[in-house]
This record gives structure tokens, sequence and C-alpha cells, in this order.
């Protein structure tokens, strides 16, 4: 209850790449996969819908129960992330059970100050945790049968949200590493050719996919650009100093570490290392990798302190008893009234004044909204998508590299013309614009003093204009 009561305190909405998504399922949904970008204003881009799966799901699951219950899946997902990390220190520890507890505990914690949201990424790490749950079962007991749920754990991925499928493959050879006996390299050793038959296995069931390969390479071709990566939030590298969330999850790297030098080094397990130091590195890189260490990063605690009993640290037991009984009470308490509260509040749309801007856009035209070219920037082409128009721009910043759509770096032209390197009226004479959606003083056509343009709506307080071309 404490660490969902957490997630309640920090996340109350929708996450704003909802737009975008909703509207990617409804257009599967409706007229079937497709092969170039449909929802854009663009024409002729190729594209591979990564998380085509989910967004038919999410897209569905809107239609049915609407923000607020996108919202309530969110955190049943959650609590299905604090089951199997709890399931999996119970493994690692020997049942230590409140050692187990805690770790489950703070590693959500951590997760909640940005991690927990409505994005396919709840889905993949529950994925994630449940492949690490099976290996660890296969370790413990020795039976081949556990491993071949890894094949299903893989189709799911690539169907549901292939940008983090390789995440399993990682994960698949850390324990395969680990495998390999060698007692003085603390390489604890156990059968290595079932992980071997399934590793196969898994990367042929990657390619059961309407994209086929494309779905499994594309990534590479999304990340590691460093100007994509310093334009996308999620994508820039991890930072102590940028914020609360970055230092405080920086601290916990570091009493980890710390609590690791201490341990007991007997029971080191090299596959453990490997997952920390790994995704630690992956988290470093870009902020978004960061989630995926945060689930792993307490894994060698449970290991380094299996014998140690927390419940020891108040000796009275009545005492150990009362405390456990008013904290689950108080704990399940606020529960039980913060969540419809703050359920109940999410709403089907995003900030009010974006929902004026494009109603006037429906109001004050009479043409087809897919007949329309609309200037918007790279986080609010998603509303409008979701509106039924076509943007120039929207949040599937990978979509709009010309190494992926074939044709032309438009997310690239949209930097330049923020940053000056580009006209306002070389950009306008280029697309010819029927409406410019312009959020946020910073945006060159913000101030837009042009007399083939005029305003049609205003909202000066949230900084959101809309000009109709005359």
């Amino acid at each position: 209850m404490i660490p969902a009561i957490f997630v309640l305190l920090i996340n109350q909405g929708l996450d704003n790449d909802s737009w975008d998504v909703i509207a990617e399922g409804r257009e599967i949904a409706r007229n079937g996969l497709y092969y170039t970008d449909m929802l854009s204003m663009h024409d002729d881009l190729s594209v591979t819908v990564q998380n085509y799966g989910f967004a038919v799901i999410f897209y569905y699951m809107f239609s049915l129960m609407g923000g607020a219950g996108i919202y309530f899946v969110m955190l049943v997902l959650n609590l299905v992330v604090c089951y199997l990390i709890y399931k999996i220190c119970m493994l690692i520890s020997g049942k230590n059970v409140n050692m187990s507890l805690l770790l489950m505990m703070v590693t959500d914690l951590i997760l909640a100050l940005g991690f927990v949201t409505t994005r396919a990424q709840m889905v993949s790490y529950v994925l994630f945790l449940l492949l690490i749950y099976v290996l660890e079962l296969y370790i413990k007991y020795d039976k081949a049968r556990y491993l071949w749920w890894i094949p299903l754990l893989s189709v799911l991925q690539i169907n549901l949200h292939a940008s983090l499928w390789w995440m399993l493959i990682f994960v698949l050879m850390a324990y395969i590493v680990d495998s390999i006996k060698r007692p003085k390299l603390h390489l604890q050793g156990y059968r290595t050719k079932p992980l071997l038959m399934v590793g196969v296995l898994t990367l042929l069931a990657g390619l059961i996919n309407p994209y086929g390969i494309g779905m499994i390479t594309f990534i590479f071709s999304s990340y590691g650009d460093a100007r994509f990566h310093s334009m996308v939030a999620e994508l820039s590298s991890f930072s102590p100093l940028r914020g609360v969330m970055e230092a405080f999850i920086y601290i916990a790297i570091v009493v980890v570490m710390c609590l690791y030098i201490f341990g007991e080094k007997k029971d080191i397990r090299v596959r453990y290392l490997l997952l920390f130091f790994g995704l630690l590195a992956l988290g470093l890189n870009t902020i978004k990798g960061m989630s995926q260490f945060i689930l792993v990063m307490f894994f060698p605690l449970a290991l380094l302190y299996k014998d140690v009993h927390l419940e020891k640290v108040v000796v009275a037991r009545k005492s150990r008893n009362a405390l456990i009984f008013w904290l689950g009470i108080v704990s399940t308490a606020i529960f039980v009234v913060a969540c419809p509260m703050v359920v109940t509040q999410v709403k089907d749309d995003p900030r009010e004044a974006l929902v004026e801007a494009v109603n006037a856009i429906d109001d004050n035209e009479d043409s087809a909204k897919e007949e329309l070219k609309i200037y918007a920037g790279y986080n609010d082409g998603g509303y409008l998508e979701y509106r039924g128009y076509k943007p120039y721009l929207d949040p599937r910043g990978e979509v709009f590299l010309k190494k992926n759509n074939k044709k032309e770096d438009i997310l690239y032209e949209w930097d330049d013309f923020n940053n000056g390197r580009i006209k306002v009226e070389e950009f306008l004479d280029k697309y010819h614009f029927d409406y410019l959606l312009v959020v946020g003083e910073k945006d060159p056509l913000y101030a837009l003093d042009i007399e083939y343009y005029k305003k049609i709506f205003e909202e000066e307080e949230q900084e959101i204009k809309v000009f109709e071309r005359i």
C-alpha cells in the first residue's frame, strides 16, 4: 500500500504520449496495420509501429473506460510489478520475507518518481520481471520446463513494445554467462544447454510480428543519435544535478553500492552484477533506460543480506506486532480513500486550454479534418491526431527521422526552425499550413505578425495561440 500511495501522489493523470497512442490504435483497429504513416500530414513516410499491439489494446480500453480506467489499469500493473519483485527477492534471499518486502517497497518508491505512468513501459516491466522470475525458478529447481515460457514472453514483447525487446536478450545473456561454472570467478554454474536452446527460440520468436526483422532492428536507427537524444528529454543522459528525481536516484545508487561493498562477498552472483552494471551504464546514458536498472538494482542486496532478519530490529514482539498492525491499518485506509479520489479526477483530455484551442479550429473550419495541414510542435501534435487532424509533428520522434522514414529529417527541420536556422517565412512558404497551433512563447510563431495569418484563439496564461491562414 505504501508505494501505491506514493504513485497516487506523484502521478495523477495520463501521460502526454497517450493521445498519439490512442490515435495509432484507432487507425489500426479501423483500417488495419499500416506501413506508411497515416497520422501526420506528411506523405509516404515509411513507418514501423513498434507498439502496435499495445496501441490497439490502449485504444479499446480508453474507448470502454476513459482516462480513469487507463489510470486504474496502470495502478494494477504497478501492483503486479511489486508482486513480481517480491517473488524474485524471495527466491534470491531464501524466503527472507521481510527483506523481500522492504526491497520491493523501496524499488517501487524509486520507480514511482517518474517511471510509473500510462505508457507501454508498464507492460514491459511485467514481462521483464517475469523473465527474471522464470530464470530464477529454473536455477533453483533445475527444471527446464520453466524456460519454455520465455519464447512466449519474446512474442508478447515484440508485438506490444518492441523497443524494449532487446532487454530480454540482455537478461538471457547475463544468465548464460553465469551458468558457466567457474568458482574462482564467482560464476555459479548450472545447466547451460537449455538456456542456449531457449535463447535461440527467443530470437526466432522475435520474428513473429507483422513487420518482420524491422521490429528488431528499428531501435538501432532510432536511438544512439546524439542530436536526437538531446531533443527528447527521456533520451538525454542521466545527471544528478538535473532535478530532485535524478538526485534521489543517484543517492539510492550510491547507498546500494556502499551496502554491496560491505556485504558478504561469498554470496556474489555474476548475473546480478552484469544486470546491475550493464543496466546502470544504460541508465546513465538515457533517463528512459534508468527504469530497468531500478527494477534490478536491489537484487544483489537480497542475496548479500539474506541472513539479516529485519524483525529483530524491534526486540519486543508485542511492540513489533502493534507497529505492523497500525501501519497496515493506516496505509490501507489512506489508499482506500485516496485511490477513488485520484482515479475519478483523471480527465479524458489534456489541459483545458489545449482542448479549447483545438475546439476553435473545429468551430472555424468546414473542410474534412484529414485534408487540413496543421502546424504543431513535438509535444502537442499527438492530441491533434487524437482529435482526427494530421499535424506537422507529434511525440513519435523516431518516425520523423530520415533513416527511419526514408524521406526527410522532419524532426531536425523543426529543431532548426526553433533555433533560428530556418526563417519563419521560408518555413511557412514550404508547407502552407491551414492552421498554426502554437504553444509556448519560445516558439518562433508565437509572436507571428504576417498578413496572411490571423489569430483566432489565444490563452495568455498557458501561452497557447491558434492562427488561421487567410
